[in-house]
């Protein structure tokens, strides 16, 4: 028995229209670009985005920045840093029209050294934006170990800031009130069409469209709201389904572990879905992919049952 990812698609979809028209993206993405664009021409010095891992966030700010500056005019910095290193980074990123992306920061959040210097940098908009690190140790230079950083400089950037969840303490929020922030948000189904809107583009992964297609199918088939759909989890399931391919593996039992989901419970579930395959045959199967007994099978089927009648 093969996979069967085809037939989880809905009642007349359609694989070759669907990957002649081109993905909608710009849906989900279009006010995230604009903000961005905000920061690049110059309207606002500090964007605050509020979204969860794995829906494309850091790829499109990042896009919209290759496509509005040049590289030298912006800095993405992403990791753990302390407020010492924020200083250093600001200080490197200080120039005149240099945005400054800071990607998932962990350490800025709950410092208020890092807070208040982020706070100077971003007052106002004009040029006099003095950021402050006193210190009884020098500070080192990023560049030149031999010289030190200067206690105080102007920083005349612009920053943008994103997180997976924002804290919510009054200095958090006083940095908040003086930036344009977005809270990116898509809920179940609309991860979904996000998903299959990915799924239309040819170089997304290793597989063909119409492959990518299926695999987005499959995943709204064995998910529910209750399940994290995100582009990260589709493009490591399009890596097991071509792995699955090359190798002669069964990519739909990785996949059931990247969300958490009982394949053993599913898989049976479609072969009892397959009028056309004998019930021995069923269970042969069964047993190659999972490693189980006829006994466990039927045990596991009449729980299955139970739990749909009760």
């Amino acid at each position: 028995m093969a996979s069967r990812s085809e037939s989880f698609a809905p009642d007349g979809y359609d694989y070759e229209d669907a990957a002649e028209n081109p993905p909608e993206l710009d849906r989900f993405y279009g006010s995230l670009r604009n903000y961005v664009k905000m920061v690049t021409g110059g309207y606002h010095r500090l964007f605050m985005l509020d979204a969860q891992g794995g829906l494309g966030k850091t790829y499109n700010v990042k896009q919209v920045l290759k496509e509005q500056l040049p590289s030298d005019k912006w800095t993405h910095n992403k990791g753990f840093t302390t407020p010492v290193e924020l200083y250093k980074t600001l200080w490197k990123a200080q120039g005149n029209g240099h945005v400054l992306f800071l990607d998932d920061m962990s350490g800025i959040r709950n410092k208020q050294k890092a807070i208040d210097m982020l706070k100077a940098a971003t007052e106002s908009d004009g040029e006099e934006n003095w950021v402050e690190y006193r210190t009884s140790q020098d500070i080192e230079h990023p560049h030149n170990t031999e010289e030190s950083l200067p206690n105080t400089f102007c920083f005349r950037g612009s920053v943008i800031m994103s997180f997976n969840d924002t804290p919510d303490t009054p200095d958090f929020e006083a940095l908040k009130d003086r930036a344009v922030f977005y809270n990116f948000s898509l809920d179940y189904d609309e991860r979904l069409d996000l998903v299959r809107e990915a799924a239309k583009l040819p170089d997304f992964s290793e597989l063909t469209v119409k492959e990518q297609q299926e695999v987005a199918e499959w995943i709204a088939s064995v998910t529910n709201p209750a399940i994290d759909v995100s582009l990260r989890t589709f493009e490591e399931v399009c890596s097991m389904r071509h792995f699955g391919q090359m190798e002669g593996q069964d990519w739909e039992k990785m996949a059931f572990e990247v969300f958490d989901l009982d394949y053993e419970r599913h898989l049976i579930i479609r072969l009892r879905e397959d009028a056309d395959a004998p019930v021995a045959k069923q269970i042969e199967y069964f047993e190659q992919q999972t490693g189980r007994s006829e006994s466990y099978y039927y045990k596991l089927l009449n729980k299955i049952k139970s739990q749909r009648m009760s």
